[in-house]
């Protein structure tokens, strides 16, 4: 028979079936659920057409759109652009004045009063001035620049990385809460199937009280657990669509029906191993590196206002009149200036030891990320190996729970079992494929975090072993 999935017509209660006394429990179960479309029932309860994806899809999406991404880039652009600017400076500054005055009525000549005069003046200066490097100021600037600049990239090399890693771990957190409805829709109609076949055992006289309330606690639990899974699918369609940068609405739908381990990890490296990938790989240590050599080169800044300032000047200047013609001239001068430091030494030696204590807290930082990442990758390995383990022992409990089932039916239907044993039994099944799919999910997103935590995760590392 075919279902209406509608949440109106599933969440209603039991549900009205006629029962043949002659159908087997089994048969009766397998009728309410020969016809289940789990993504039909799903774009019926988000009330809204959903976009099939698969995991390189948002991956690739996610790289062209993420906004972190785009904002690194313009921050690392910006930084590019001012290491530039630091170097203009080592250029020479030019700069040209001119002006022409007009000189009229009675002048003073020698004694004699001239009231005829009359004459339009000229004069041109072109000036050059060189500052030598303020005194090695100017390389301090830009080493510091380009310091900045190295980081900046390594910021958006590093967010490009955490993109990847989000987008996966988000795509199977979504999968995962796929599978959970599946999961649990199935459970409600076989709390509803078993609900509506108590009554109609106690009303025959075949069955309890006892047996139709605990029916109506499971089908009520059932109820809430699919509710919670599908809360949890429309949460994680938001993280990843967020990811993606695309519209937070947009219902995303995961390409698979069910879960596989996925192999990204060599599982020969130990911890050392994956600590070494991370130190020689992971651009936000590289980010602390560079940003501790900028901090060194902006003291090194403060150190030249000990320096002596020398400086070059050249001028050529362009000077007469309209009825004398315009002569030039040339002058040429160095000059050194000096002075100990601002604030009469003080100042300079305050911000000196200012940017000695930024530099220590950049290297506490620097020490601190490389234990964080330690233990991240302590913890991800941790329960990589522990998952690996865990999926036997869980696909183990579903094969047991399976023939639990098959055994409490048989007993049931020749009179010899309870129904309450086919409803525990069934229980357990559910609990067991629960486990099993969120232990597959937590194996694949722990090998994420460690290709994510060594620095090694790349798109093409995750895509060449995906085969949905």
């Amino acid at each position: 028979m075919n279902l209406v999935f509608g949440a109106e017509k599933l969440f209603e209660g039991p549900i009205d079936l006629t029962f043949n006394t002659n159908c087997n429990l089994n048969e009766f179960c397998e009728k309410f659920i020969d016809d289940i479309d789990i993504e039909k029932f799903i774009r019926q309860e988000i009330k809204n057409d959903y976009k099939v994806v698969s995991l390189d899809e948002c991956i690739q999406t996610a790289l062209r759109n993420n906004f972190n991404i785009a904002i690194k880039y313009h921050t690392f652009k910006s930084s590019k652009y001012e290491y530039q600017n630091s170097l203009s400076k080592f250029l020479p500054v030019l700069t040209t004045t001119s002006y022409i005055a007009d000189y009229s009525g009675q002048i003073l000549v020698g004694g004699v009063l001239n009231d005829r005069f009359h004459e339009t003046a000229i004069s041109v200066n072109i000036t050059a001035e060189h500052k030598l490097t303020e005194g090695g100021k100017q390389i301090f600037q830009a080493k510091a620049s380009k310091s900045l600049e190295r980081a900046r990239k390594h910021d958006l090399n590093f967010t490009k990385t955490e993109v990847i890693y989000l987008t996966s771990r988000y795509y199977y957190e979504m999968l995962l809460a796929k599978l959970n409805i599946e999961i649990y829709l199935r459970n409600l109609i076989e709390r509803n199937a078993q609900l509506t076949l108590a009554k109609k055992l106690e009303k025959s006289g075949f069955g309890t009280k006892f047996d139709v309330i605990r029916s109506e606690t499971e089908s009520a639990q059932a109820k809430v657990n699919l509710l919670e899974a599908l809360n949890k699918f429309k949460l994680s369609q938001s993280r990843l669509a967020n990811i993606m940068g695309i519209e937070l609405n947009t219902a995303l739908m995961p390409f698979e029906d069910d879960i596989k381990p996925m192999h990204l990890v060599d599982s020969t490296l130990k911890l050392t191993d994956f600590f070494a990938l991370a130190v020689e790989n992971r651009e936000d240590l590289k980010s602390y590196q560079d940003l501790i050599s900028y901090e060194k080169n902006i003291k090194s800044v403060y150190m030249t206002d000990f320096m002596p300032k020398p400086l070059l000047n050249f001028q050529e200047q362009f000077q007469g009149t309209i009825s004398t013609s315009v002569r030039p001239n040339y002058i040429a001068a160095a000059f050194v200036t000096w002075q100990p430091g601002e604030n009469t030494v003080m100042g300079t030696v305050t911000k000196i030891k200012a940017q000695k204590e930024k530099i220590k807290v950049r290297t506490l930082e620097f020490q601190n990320k490389l234990r964080d990442i330690e233990q991240l990758l302590t913890d991800a390995l941790s329960v990589f190996d522990f998952s690996k383990k865990e999926m036997i022992v869980t696909k183990q409990r579903v094969d047991y729970s399976n023939d639990s089932i098959k055994l409490a039916m048989l007993r049931f239907n020749n009179g010899k079992g309870i129904l309450l044993d086919v409803i525990q039994a069934q229980s357990e099944m559910t609990q067991a494929r629960i486990q099993y799919v969120a232990t597959i999910a937590k194996y694949n997103i722990a090998q994420l975090e460690l290709l994510y935590n060594s620095g090694t995760i790349t798109d093409e590392n995750i895509i060449k072993n995906y085969n949905p």
